[in-house]
């Protein structure tokens, strides 16, 4: 370590990659310094904000000379909100550093080295993409007092944002450039009655309040819109009112639910909900197949990234009409289903009994009748379909199976019964690079191998990707 790697030191580096979460990456002699708002190309001048023994992270002070890949950023609060951390490169270099990304977890993770990658999957809308909104609601100060005695009445003045990255601070944002423009609209007109009727806004700091949280689903190709209010209290007061006002700004708003969540914790959304108004659900139309998406279901934010999915289980499976598939960690049913339309069975399972009662519906809403849903954590679940007088058949396997775990990965359990059932051909579908690698490995120790993973741009602008998987029995 030379004598200028000191906190608050400046430093120049010249940035040559990114790293697993989104920072760029520069180098002090063999020193690594991460850098967030870097671009592979950059030459910087870097304050340097944290040492440790084999690495640190240095800030921005000054870029000397831009990256050809480097843009402006198109949010005004980019910089300040951790929900995207790519804006500031263009598209090409953001596809580059994904499909880097998977191979890197691949041979690094894994020691799969001679697995095929396939260029990361552009989409053709890289703005205004997300289905789903969940913007936290907060309020500074959060009680504001008139000057005169008019307005001695305590006054609340709400507004929506998104906590800035590793922290609980909430940046103000009005229009997020990834959302879907009814999302945005939605959710400024609910901060508009918020404000109106008074509605008070939650306090972390001492618990005081009742709106945390406001959730918003919007079907991409139906139009349809839900509302999910987050609140401490069961109970709310001019629900009535509230209902008209965000209604009169936005005609495709379909149901308002209430969702109760009291609990000091970080997971949004609590397990009660209550309609005040309309649906509990929209209905989203995918491929010629039908979505009954309620309030806690899970259901990918990108549609036409879910398509992009589609297209690789077709490649990779050739479902045929004699075939039994499972679909593990199925969510309601938007894989399952599209598999149920040609093969001969479907059985999925997860652990969300909302998400289950979804995928019931569904198989419904498309007249299908070959499709069997089952409650439970998939390693506790899966086992059991190996037993004698299962709901499999005696002498019935699996021709395939579709893993969509979520970030975490599959529990080793799983890993360990789809190899005891044998069954021939696996997708792994993965959000997360580095689980997916962990897991690749294990199954490829267990019996398979990895044909080739296809990167999905399903979250442009971030660092995130999602990861198709291809395997077979060796």
């Amino acid at each position: 370590m030379t004598d200028s790697l000191a906190v608050g030191n400046l430093v120049n580096l010249e940035i040559y990659d990114f790293a697993m979460g989104g920072e760029a990456v520069g180098r002090v002699g063999n020193f690594v310094l991460f850098v967030k708002g870097g671009a592979p190309g950059d030459k910087l001048e870097v304050q340097i904000t944290e040492l440790k023994k084999n690495y640190g992270r240095a800030r921005i002070h000054r870029v000397l000379v831009p990256s050809p890949r480097r843009i402006s950023p198109r949010c005004p609060v980019y910089n300040e909100c951790g929900g995207c951390q790519l804006q500031h490169c263009n598209y090409d270099a953001q596809l580059l550093f994904k499909t880097k990304m998977v191979q890197d977890a691949l041979q690094h993770i894994a020691g799969l080295k001679g697995v095929k990658v396939r260029p990361c999957k552009k989409m053709q809308r890289p703005w205004n993409y997300r289905s789903k909104a969940q913007a936290v609601v907060g309020a500074k100060p959060y009680l504001v007092r008139g000057d005169s005695a008019e307005e001695a009445e305590p006054r609340f003045h709400p507004f929506v944002g998104y906590y800035a990255q590793g922290t609980h601070s909430i940046v103000k944002v009005d229009n997020c450039a990834i959302q879907l423009p009814t999302n945005n609209e939605i959710l400024q007109a609910a901060r508009d009655a918020l404000e109106r009727l008074q509605w008070p806004v939650y306090n972390p700091e001492d618990g005081t309040g009742a709106i945390r949280y406001l959730v918003v689903r919007t079907g991409f190709y139906s139009k349809q819109s839900l509302l999910v209010i987050v609140s401490t209290q069961p109970r709310l007061p001019q629900v009535r009112e509230f209902v008209d006002l965000v209604r009169k700004r936005v005609p495709s708003l379909c149901g308002v639910v209430l969702n109760l969540n009291p609990h000091q914790t970080n997971v949004i959304l609590g397990a009660r909900n209550s309609v005040l108004w309309g649906n509990d659900h929209i209905i989203e139309e995918v491929a010629g197949l039908k979505f009954n998406i309620s309030a806690n279901s899970f259901f990918q934010v990108n549609i036409e990234g879910l398509e992009s999915i589609y297209e690789c289980l077709d490649q990779f499976l050739n479902p045929q009409a004699r075939d039994i598939v499972l679909d593990a960690y199925c969510g309601v049913g938007s894989l399952a289903l599209y598999m149920a339309r040609k093969v001969k069975r479907v059985i999925g399972i997860d652990e969300c009994q909302a998400a289950i009662e979804d995928a019931v519906v569904n198989s419904d809403l498309n007249n299908l009748v070959n499709t069997t849903f089952m409650d439970g954590t998939v390693e506790k679940v899966l086992p059991t379909l190996c037993n004698k007088g299962s709901l499999l058949q005696r002498g019935t396997r699996f021709s395939s199976a579709i893993l969509d775990p979520p970030r975490k990965g599959c529990d080793l359990t799983v890993l360990h019964t789809v190899a005891k059932m044998r069954i021939p051909k696996l997708v792994y579908v993965s959000c997360n690079p580095s689980t997916l690698a962990r897991d690749l490995g294990i199954l490829v120790e267990n019996g398979y191998q990895v044909l080739e993973v296809q990167p999905i741009d399903m979250f442009p602008q971030t660092y995130h990707v999602e990861c198709v998987a291809h395997i077979v029995r060796s």
